[in-house]
């Protein structure tokens, strides 16, 4: 936890967690744990993240759900090692081309967002195993062609709604 921090060394920390903290900004003494690994933002007011946050180069696996996210920051694909994103129960709308910068990305939550646009750097991740899409709302043809570009992916999907077709 954030309060435990103070007075240690920023290089020997590889987890923080910031979980039910109700932060609309992240506090700026946290770019200095450049070697996390592990970052929790579960359940905050965040809506945006802030350029400095490309420091955490190290990151693994990111948790930003259950904040007010209404796309998915364009920071974030420039994480170079991050394998788990978890970004559920947010309103995000879109997906950026740029996710496909991540390339070690092995799961993706996006569990009850309001994805409309997916585009087209998710399909470019060839470690990709796993996609959490419940909840959201999309087409059978766009069931089936998500199914057809990811077929060693697991998909994890609602049945679709044939009122978007």
């Amino acid at each position: 936890m954030w309060n435990e921090l103070s007075g240690v060394n920023p290089d020997t920390i590889r987890a923080i967690s910031f979980e039910k903290m109700k932060l609309d900004s992240l506090p700026k003494e946290l770019w200095n744990f450049t070697q996390l690994t592990y970052l929790n933002l579960e359940k905050n007011q965040l809506s945006i993240l802030p350029d400095d946050f490309k420091n955490l180069t190290q990151l693994t696996e990111l948790n930003i759900a259950k904040n007010k996210f209404t796309f998915l920051p364009l920071v974030i694909c420039q994480l170079p090692n991050l394998k788990k994103l978890n970004a559920s129960r947010n309103r995000i709308e879109s997906i950026p081309n740029q996710i496909e910068n991540c390339t070690h990305l092995e799961i993706i939550d996006l569990y009850d967002n309001l994805i409309g646009e997916f585009g087209t750097g998710i399909f470019q991740l060839k470690e990709l195993r796993t996609l959490n899409i419940e909840g959201v709302m999309y087409g059978t043809n766009f069931a089936d062609d998500l199914k057809r570009k990811l077929p060693n992916v697991q998909l994890l999907l609602d049945p679709p709604c044939k009122c978007l077709n």
